[in-house]
């Protein structure tokens, strides 16, 4: 069994309330021979921010870090994500944000929880992701991963875009709408689900698309195994430019001629959940189902 020594926690910490669990955490467990440390790129900012006497390590050098800690809402969990995939890292994520389908270690059980962790009491999980690529003039370049979801959204407010999809190398549709998701089962209860799309169980090997607003009514989600090689684009008469946008991060525009070509990360993310975790009950408590609601 790996044994979680290093320990490094990843947060905005000029949150108090996030910094203020991390710092109990490190009160409790400064001597039980845990070195445990904060993730950050810019030493001199987050020094002025939470004082001296805190161990940084760069987000570059986290060669013998053995378990990442989020801590703060499901946002700075997917950033966490990104780091636990680069450098092959398990993560868990304590919650300080409002809905918590990613972090589901309640502050007020944190302490007890790690020190499960450290003594072997969890369940890990292993979670996809996407891996994101543009082709421009035939040249084909990666242009990062996503936890949850890929997202093209229409740039100009009042007009629609068309989007191609192919799926491995077939032609299936054009949608028009203000854009189009692609999600990963983690994504599915993200913003793929606030546009209709379905839930999928974090094992299923497995994509949703999903349009935004289409125009037709006939143009309905899709699940499509995980093995699909999709690929997006505008319409060639499409005038108008979208954005790209991975987890929530614009990161380029698309313009016509240009192709995204989408499909799974060749690894995967750990999870570390408490013994006691069950999928299903986090839907339960967050989507409010099984409740009796007539009399609220």
């Amino acid at each position: 069994m790996k044994e979680y020594k290093k320990i490094a926690f990843s947060s905005n910490f000029s949150n108090k309330r996030s910094f203020s669990v991390i710092q109990e955490i490190i009160k409790n467990f400064e001597n039980k021979k845990l070195d445990l440390c904060l993730i950050d790129a810019n030493f001199s900012n987050t020094l002025k921010t939470i004082g001296d006497g805190y161990k940084l390590v760069s987000s570059t050098e986290m060669a013998d870090v053995d378990l990442i800690i989020s801590v703060g809402g499901d946002g700075t969990m997917l950033k966490s994500t990104k780091l636990a995939y680069d450098h092959e890292i398990p993560i868990t994520g304590i919650n300080r944000g409002r809905l918590g389908f990613l972090t589901d270690i309640n502050p007020q059980n944190a302490i007890a929880l790690i020190e499960d962790i450290v003594s072997g009491k969890f369940k890990i999980e292993e979670r996809m992701l996407i891996e994101v690529f543009i082709r421009e003039k035939n040249n084909l370049k990666s242009i990062g991963y996503a936890f949850n979801d890929i997202v093209i959204s229409r740039r100009e407010t009042g007009r629609m875009i068309n989007i191609e999809t192919f799926i491995d190398n077939r032609f299936i549709n054009t949608h028009e709408g203000d854009g189009f998701i692609i999600s990963t089962p983690t994504g599915s209860t993200a913003y793929s689900l606030s546009c209709g799309g379905p839930i999928l169980k974090p094992d299923v090997e497995a994509f949703a698309l999903v349009p935004i607003c289409p125009h037709t009514l006939n143009d309905r989600p899709m699940v499509v195994p995980s093995s699909s090689e999709i690929m997006l684009r505008l319409n060639e008469q499409q005038n108008d430019k979208a954005s790209i946008v991975l987890d929530g991060d614009t990161i380029l525009e698309l313009k016509p001629g240009h192709e995204l070509l989408v499909k799974k990360a060749k690894k995967t993310v750990s999870l570390l959940h408490p013994e006691n975790y069950d999928y299903f009950d986090t839907l339960k408590s967050k989507l409010f189902w099984g409740k009796d609601r007539r009399n609220d």
